[in-house]
């Protein structure tokens, strides 16, 4: 499940897509913009390719098929949708700069403002609003198609995720790269120095000794998953045992 600003995607387990909700730009994707107040298939997604991921932006849709190609649908405010333009899309359609690559997509993650891709081969695009780096291409500038991030070259990433005016990349080794504000501290980076603004992706010193498995981001915070082991003494293990409820 997906949630945007009133509205809800829904996936199957077998690789269909319901949604619901407000319906303002199309991000529903029947379309139209009438609103749903129960969850409605969409048509598209009924063919042979079955949805494997979706994402919801504040007031758009990404669905991602299980043969690589991302689809998205909404309001196209920012060029979020990857499209080359800012016509809001009523119903699915498919990001041509990735097919005409012969890219094969596997993740997406929807930001306020910006949109992260990972690929099979675990390189990074982004696209929409550069504002405070969030694109992670050196500059504030605004893509209007996918863009490859050249600061990550010789990492293997392995997740993506993005939220407002920030991005994460998650490594095939557990290290997270950040960039974009660091507004609250969500980006991690305990030395602001004179900007609040991450240009290019810079990896989070602070994880170094942990090796990350998940990160999720929200508007003012971030949580990072661990899979390091605790280790208990004997003692320890007594410890719990007779602190742990009965039944």
């Amino acid at each position: 499940v997906a949630t945007g600003l009133s509205f809800t995607v829904i996936l199957t387990r077998n690789g269909l897509v319901y949604t619901c909700g407000s319906n303002t730009h199309g991000q529903l994707g029947h379309g139209d913009t009438t609103d749903r107040a129960a969850p409605k298939i969409v048509e598209l997604f009924k063919g042979p390719s079955p949805v494997v991921q979706v994402a919801a932006g504040a007031s758009y849709t990404f669905a991602v098929t299980d043969d690589g190609t991302v689809y998205s649908f909404g309001s196209c405010t920012n060029f979020c949708l990857g499209h080359g333009d800012q016509h809001n899309e009523l119903l699915p359609r498919a990001i041509q700069s990735f097919q005409r690559r012969n890219i094969l997509i596997v993740r997406v993650s929807a930001g306020d403002e910006h949109a992260v891709a990972l690929d099979a081969l675990g390189y990074v695009y982004t696209w929409g609003r550069g504002y405070c780096g969030a694109l992670g291409h050196g500059d504030e500038n605004d893509k209007t198609s996918p863009e490859l991030i050249v600061g990550l070259k010789g990492q293997v990433a392995v997740q993506v995720c993005a939220r407002k005016r920030k991005t994460f990349v998650l490594t095939d080794e557990g290290s997270v790269f950040a960039f974009g504000w660091m507004g609250f501290g969500s980006l991690g980076f305990p030395d602001r120095g004179s900007s609040d603004k991450v240009m290019q992706p810079r990896v989070l010193d602070s994880l170094s000794s942990h090796y990350v498995s998940q990160i999720s981001t929200g508007l003012y915070h971030t949580v990072a998953v661990t899979n390091k082991e605790i280790m208990f003494d004997k003692s320890s293990i007594e410890d719990i045992a007779i602190a742990a409820p009965s039944g």
